[in-house]
């Protein structure tokens, strides 16, 4: 009898688990379809939290309009970000069959400020969890989905390729190829992806494009025994390398090309032609710290396709001065440790010199390389808040810190590129 009943427990237990096994099945579907590209059907996603339009929420599969939706991935803190709204705007006057929606992560506060200083005929929406975004698979902001009328999605392009001559293609019918850059998917290797252990003194590895590597540098402050001796990159251009192991910190004004290279060559923007990026990783010897990167600038001249040679030039910069009369925003530093961070939507840094401040972040940020003239020689702990990720909104910045920038000459190191 016991025997029958542990029989029939057991068949129970098998429904059972094979009940759940089929619900989790059903349930992974969806999940699995979830990804959104060209030829996919809109998904039914509220689009919420919009300002400037007459509406708070949008269901797009819900609207009967005869209109293409242009939902565009953006940001205030993303200043490429900025002409393409105003495109964008120009465009949805000039067509009333399109409407624009762009979404970003900045709550009403930045929103409004946003559009106080730049009115728009946008529809601005907000979405933090980023849900679009990663159904979409993008890789970066700066890329719109295009929405026809019976809520299929057209394409996927970058936003700064949405022309009049794009939008005529949409209208006739005509395809429009996609041409947005999306995540790869990323592969989980064990082990240094270099090879490198602990116990190697000196090492260089050059390689080209690696599938599932995200685009990025890397340098290893976390490991003690490759602290201040060790750099890795991985799926980026010639530019990023020699800017990198030459301390150029403003793209493109402290580069020149002689008559053997194209611009093209170095700072391509062809995301899909894997053979212009490298990953390069350099060790150096215990005793060699000082010298990392003269030493990195041999290797690369001697293995990339593209050298460089380096000069000076007088070049119109920006310095950065105590502002007459005001109160310094900032306070002397008492931390142990210096670090920092920054995005399109500030500054933050302990620790930091003002030196530092001016060239690892305001160059970065300003269309000229940036040189501190202060005259404070200290370490400070400093913090900005940007608004709007323009020329403007960095000097409002800096004018809340006590400082401001002054347009100048000076001999600046440059590189030259050649073949």
């Amino acid at each position: 009898m016991q025997m029958i009943k542990l029989r029939i427990k057991i068949k129970i237990m098998k429904k059972i688990c094979f009940l759940l096994l089929l619900t989790y099945a059903v349930l992974k579907v969806p999940a699995q379809q979830t990804m959104l590209a060209a030829g996919s059907r809109f998904p039914d996603v509220m689009i919420t939290q919009i300002s400037n339009a007459p509406v708070k929420s949008l269901f797009l599969n819900g609207e009967k309009d005869n209109k293409f939706y242009i939902l565009n991935f953006w940001g205030t803190w993303c200043s490429p970000c900025i002409p393409e709204m105003d495109a964008l705007a120009k465009l949805q006057v000039k067509n009333n069959r399109i409407r624009v929606v762009a979404i970003s992560d900045d709550d009403a506060g930045r929103k409004a400020k946003y559009l106080a200083s730049k009115p728009s005929g946008l529809w601005l929406a907000t979405d933090t969890t980023y849900q679009l975004y990663k159904m979409l698979n993008l890789a970066s902001v700066g890329h719109s989905a295009i929405i026809s009328p019976d809520k299929m999605i057209v394409a996927v392009v970058r936003t700064d390729s949405i022309n009049q001559r794009l939008i005529d293609k949409l209208l006739k019918g005509e395809t429009v190829a996609s041409n947005a850059k999306t995540n790869e998917p990323k592969i989980q290797a064990a082990g240094d992806p270099f090879g490198v252990d602990s116990l190697t003194k000196h090492s260089f590895s050059i390689r080209g494009y690696q599938v599932g590597q995200r685009p990025m540098g890397r340098v290893y402050f976390d490991i003690p025994w490759f602290k201040d001796r060790r750099a890795s990159w991985f799926n980026v251009g010639i530019g990023n390398l020699y800017r990198a192991a030459y301390g150029i910190k403003t793209y493109g004004k402290q580069e020149f090309y002689d008559a053997s290279v194209k611009k093209e060559e170095v700072n391509g923007h062809d995301m899909n032609n894997k053979n212009a990026f490298y990953c390069v990783d350099l060790l150096v010897d215990s005793s060699q710290k000082e010298q990392f990167y003269p030493i990195l600038q041999q290797y690369l001249n001697q293995f990339l396709p593209v050298k460089v040679r380096q000069e000076k030039r007088m070049l119109d910069v920006y310095v950065l001065k105590q502002k007459p009369g005001a109160t310094i925003g900032f306070t002397a530093s008492t931390a142990e440790n210096s670090s920092y961070g920054f995005s399109g939507r500030g500054f933050e840094g302990t620790k930091q010199r003002l030196a530092d401040f001016a060239g690892n972040y305001l160059s970065n940020e300003m269309e000229l390389p940036v040189l501190d003239e202060t005259g404070l020689t200290g370490y400070y702990d400093i913090k900005t808040s940007v608004e709007l990720r323009t020329t403007e909104g960095i000097r409002k910045s800096i004018d809340a810190l006590g400082l401001v920038l002054e347009k100048a000459q000076r001999e600046m190191p440059v590189i030259v590129y050649y073949k």
